[in-house]
């Protein structure tokens, strides 16, 4: 009975939340991943094979006031019943402020987005690029001017600590002959903590292009970070290529190249190559394959290969 209750209660109180909202949107997706991989980076029993399997589902309301301000908010809930994201954005003809704790930065739209993302952790090389913080954000998108996209952010790392982190975007994208064209630029920097004689902040710089023409997409991208002890200065050379030719299917190839620009002898390799079925709408399933080889500043090499099928729904 008082399980009852209480869905009645949930069902009627989103009932009125949605009776006063101009447009609620509800999505949902799954993720299961098998993965087996052979790391002899890693010792004892941590080579083998793994099963991982996410879950999400979004809210979204959105409203338009009196004033011409479009006012949207967004939750999202992951496999566990928490929340993952949220978020508050105010649209005008200013642009957009969006208010927000679901991590998600401007380094999280660096035009790397390869086959090989999902399988990167178990490479114990270079970051793709610098990463966003685990903190509230705070961005500002400017009106899009024939084409051209700028953004601003600002993450809070708390009151424990001066680390914040500021970030910009310069995004150009147009259509060509038979496609299109977008070029991106991205500077990051994560403050030091502030305590005596500590310099773990961060600098990072993300540059990319990409072409899309017929069946093709080809990225080129580099990727930098060094930290404020000039202990090291990360480089990532990326080079992405995808074709959607064959009805259904989507292929894909990745090679990554990266170093210690301070420590020549660290080097870093990494290449996949993925093929993905669309079942149906909404659902796909896929097989990837990853070579990774990192030779450490002491000139010691280390190989890890994965194999990862995927299947993933959206709704």
């Amino acid at each position: 009975m008082r399980k009852i209750l209480l869905a009645s209660t949930a069902l009627v109180a989103f009932g009125t939340v949605a009776a006063n909202a101009a447009d609620v949107t509800i999505s949902g997706a799954t993720d299961w991943h098998y993965i087996n991989y052979d790391n002899t980076s890693n010792s004892g029993a941590q080579n083998g094979s793994y099963i991982d399997m996410d879950q999400d589902v979004d809210f979204k309301f959105s409203t338009t006031t009196d004033s011409g301000l479009t006012l949207t908010m967004g939750v999202g809930l992951d496999e566990t019943g928490n929340t993952d994201d949220q978020y508050f954005d105010i649209a005008g003809d200013f642009g957009t402020i969006r208010l927000s704790d679901d991590l998600e930065g401007l380094a999280d739209s660096a035009m790397d987005e390869s086959v090989a993302d999902n399988m990167t952790t178990l490479a114990p090389g270079l970051g793709m690029h610098g990463a966003d913080l685990n903190g509230n954000t705070i961005m500002y998108t400017l009106p899009s001017m024939s084409g051209l996209t700028l953004k601003l952010h600002h993450q809070d790392a708390g009151v424990s600590t001066k680390g914040d982190n500021t970030a910009f975007l310069a995004e150009y994208s147009t259509d060509i002959s038979g496609g299109s064209v977008k070029a991106q630029y991205i500077s990051s920097a994560t403050d030091d903590t502030g305590a005596s004689g500590n310099q773990t902040g961060t600098e990072s710089t993300s540059m990319g292009i990409r072409f899309a023409l017929s069946d093709f997409q080809v990225t080129a991208s580099q990727h930098k970070k060094s930290i404020n002890t000039s202990a090291y200065e990360y480089k990532n050379d990326v080079l992405d290529v995808k074709y959607t030719g064959i009805e259904g299917i989507s292929i894909s190839a990745f090679t990554l190249s990266g170093g210690d620009e301070k420590n020549t002898s660290y080097d870093f390799n990494q290449s996949a190559a993925s093929i993905t079925y669309t079942i149906a709408s909404g659902l796909t399933a896929s097989v990837s394959m990853t070579d990774s080889e990192v030779t450490t500043s002491a000139g010691v090499k280390s190989n890890d290969d994965a194999t990862v099928l995927n299947i993933k729904a959206t709704f």
